[in-house]
């Protein structure tokens, strides 16, 4: 089996060997097959991306995926792929990002950019914050150490 090692930036670009990847369809099977690294090898890689006889893996700054648009019913990352947009789901983590459920056990930041999106409304309250998106009230709960 034959081992690389890859590095994902803050802002979920990919790098192997200080050189980065922007074959869309290469970052998208490449981010499709993510998962957490459960070998018991290299554990500063948090992260491995099977591939046939392949193991890479995969270190991060941050989180592993930046959605970084949303268009209709779906966020976008890595190089096209896109996943339905699930507001029920979001969550702050402890230094205030906002998550999104890419697969398993991994989470995905939201960028500014769909923050800002117009056809999203945020409003906040005390404990929460209200996402109105579709007509529909979504309560996103604060952090709380």
């Amino acid at each position: 089996m034959r081992i690389y090692f890859y590095r994902i930036d803050s802002n979920a670009r990919l790098f192997h060997e200080n050189s980065e990847l922007t074959d869309k369809k290469f970052l998208d099977f490449f981010f499709t097959h993510l998962e957490k690294n459960r070998t018991g090898k290299y554990p500063e890689y948090s992260y491995i991306s099977p591939c046939g006889k392949e193991m890479n893996f995969v270190q991060t700054e941050h989180y592993p995926i930046l959605f970084k648009n949303r268009i209709e019913d779906k966020l976008y990352y890595g190089g096209e792929k896109g996943i339905l947009f699930q507001p029920e789901n979001l969550k702050f983590d402890s230094f205030g990002n906002l998550l999104h459920p890419f697969q398993k056990e991994i989470w995905g930041r939201i960028s500014s950019e769909i923050l800002l999106d117009p056809e999203l409304e945020w409003r906040e309250n005390p404990e929460n914050w209200d996402l109105i998106w579709k007509e529909r009230k979504f309560q996103i709960p604060k952090f709380r150490a």
